[in-house]
């Protein structure tokens, strides 16, 4: 988990994160989100919320971390929804979380 906050990270320092759930629906309706992440801890209104965006607007979704790592990892607090500016970013986060999931 540690590596995907760490890219989460870089992905800030480089302006290629957004958080909130407003910022990140207009990402996505945009069509500059490459990724979408919700926190595992999120509830179930906001997950079914961005796996109808995802869906409708074909952009991936990962459940992973937990609200305060996440939030931490960027700098901010009490955030439950990222979405990824950048597809390289993007990839190397699916990555990891696949590693994960695979790992339990």
């Amino acid at each position: 988990m540690n590596k995907i906050y760490s890219i989460l990270g870089l992905c800030m320092r480089a302006g290629k994160v957004a958080s909130g759930a407003d910022v990140c629906i207009e990402n996505i309706k945009k069509g500059s989100a490459f990724l979408i992440i919700v926190a595992e801890d999120a509830s179930p209104k906001t997950l079914e919320k961005f796996e109808y965006f995802s869906k409708e607007y074909d952009i991936k979704l990962v459940v992973c971390g937990e609200i305060d790592g996440l939030s931490k990892a960027i700098g901010k607090d009490n955030k439950a929804i990222f979405t990824i500016l950048d597809e390289g970013f993007s990839k190397k986060i699916i990555e990891l979380v696949e590693e994960l999931k695979g790992a339990i």
